[in-house]
């Protein structure tokens, strides 16, 4: 399976685990993950800001979907540029059937749900931390296969809970701080050649 957004990420790890019943839960796991790698990874990861018009079917829906390489949403803003404050999916239920000007913003199952629930053309500004790292990418020609397959292991690594007596549980950590190791290694590498080029044949002009 590609890894080229979170939900294939997510779907991947439901496959390694061969456990359908804990969407809910992988979603947790990839947050743990998330949180763990961006603080041993050098490389910061990528943020990117989209502006998002609301359809008939989405309006409808009550609900849209995240960025397809987004890890976290950071913010969501209105047209008159007003934040959105974030609070848990179950806060957001007691706005589902009210109305008025959005005030809040919550994610779940990939989802972004709004309220009160945006109408139709209604347009928003969401920043969003991005799957790539524009360190990383520079490295590796464009591709962030790497900090996808960290993230795998991640939520793997943090299923153990679920996966009692299982000896995979520690071929997952052990894979995931190897491929932090590595991420780190190589960026560091990249780094240096870009010093030392500066080096050789001068820097920019000024």
């Amino acid at each position: 399976m590609a890894l080229g957004t979170v939900a294939e990420i997510k779907a991947s790890a439901a496959d390694w685990l061969n456990r359908t019943d804990l969407s809910s839960q992988i979603d947790d796991f990839f947050t743990m993950a998330l949180a763990e790698a961006t603080r041993k990874l050098d490389i910061p990861l990528g943020e990117s800001v989209i502006e998002k018009t609301i359809s008939s079917s989405e309006a409808t829906a009550k609900k849209f979907y995240e960025p397809a390489n987004s890890l976290n949403v950071i913010s969501i803003t209105d047209e008159k540029g007003n934040r959105l404050e974030e609070v848990p999916f179950q806060e957001y239920r007691a706005y589902i059937d009210t109305g008025g000007s959005a005030g809040i913003f919550s994610t779940a199952d990939s989802y972004i749900y709004i309220g009160p629930p945006p109408a139709e053309n209604d347009k928003f500004t969401i920043q969003y931390k991005s799957l790539s790292s524009a360190s990383f990418t520079a490295y590796q020609g464009g591709s962030s296969t790497a900090i996808a397959n960290i993230l795998l292991y991640g939520t793997l690594m943090n299923a153990c809970v679920y996966l009692k007596d299982d000896n995979r549980v520690s071929m997952y950590k052990q894979r995931f701080d190897e491929s932090i190791i590595d991420a780190n290694r190589q960026d560091r590498m990249h780094s240096r050649i870009k010093d030392e080029s500066i080096t050789i044949n001068g820097g920019p002009l000024a």
